[in-house]
């Protein structure tokens, strides 16, 4: 017997399988419609963010359909901050991990429970043992996230990374077409999205970035 996989990638569907996951889309859309203007789909009840100055919205997930009536995107869209905080954080994470040994690094990423039992015993559920943050001497006593805050703001300092806007496709998804899109705003809004959305359709929905890089004038994204 072959093995089967449970959950296929959208793009390995037939077009017809793929047309009829869009309808739903389109029929979500047009149903959130009030909420979400009619151009996209967000879960995000981003009416939140207008009672809440203090609270950015500065990233979302969202659903639009492609032009081909076969496609929808299934999409995550940044602001250059946000790709700025994260592109720092990768890093000083990926440095951190280089400096730790094998081992150590299966301790420090390890997961601890204990079980919950019934009154017959049998196990129901598991929850998580606290556990104190290992110091290690790699990182002159600190320990791995005290090391990777220390990093990114070294790296902010000393050498930041370049953001550029842009589309990059998301490969494998088995919901849609993955997308990441990334925009120079301070935060998001819905018509910013609407805005985003059009520029890559008008792009003919091809990878692309900006050939400057965004400035931040200033001082770094905190």
């Amino acid at each position: 017997m072959s093995y089967r996989r449970k959950h296929r990638i959208f793009s390995s569907l037939s077009r017809r399988s793929r047309r009829q996951k869009v309808i739903r889309i389109k029929n979500l859309i047009y149903n959130e419609r009030h909420r979400c203007g009619g151009i996209f789909y967000d879960e995000c009840d981003f009416a939140q963010f207008d009672d809440a100055p203090d609270h950015i919205w500065d990233w979302s997930d969202i659903y639009f359909t492609g032009l081909d009536p076969a496609d929808f995107w299934n999409a995550e869209i940044i602001t250059a901050q946000v790709a700025f905080r994260d592109a720092c954080h990768s890093r000083a994470f990926d440095e951190a991990c280089e400096m730790l040994s094998e081992q150590e690094r299966e301790n420090e990423f390890k997961i601890n429970t204990c079980p919950n039992y019934n009154s017959q015993g049998k196990i129901i559920s598991h929850t998580l043992v606290h556990r104190e943050a290992c110091k290690y001497d790699v990182f002159d006593g600190l320990t791995f996230f005290g090391f990777v805050e220390k990093r990114e703001l070294e790296i902010v300092i000393n050498d930041p990374p370049a953001i550029h806007c842009g589309y990059k496709f998301l490969p494998d998804y088995v919901y849609g077409l993955g997308l990441r899109m990334v925009i120079d705003a301070p935060y998001l809004s819905q018509q910013i999205i609407e805005d985003a959305i059009a520029d890559f359709r008008e792009r003919s929905e091809h990878e692309w970035h900006s050939a400057e890089a965004v400035s931040f004038p200033g001082s770094f994204p905190k």
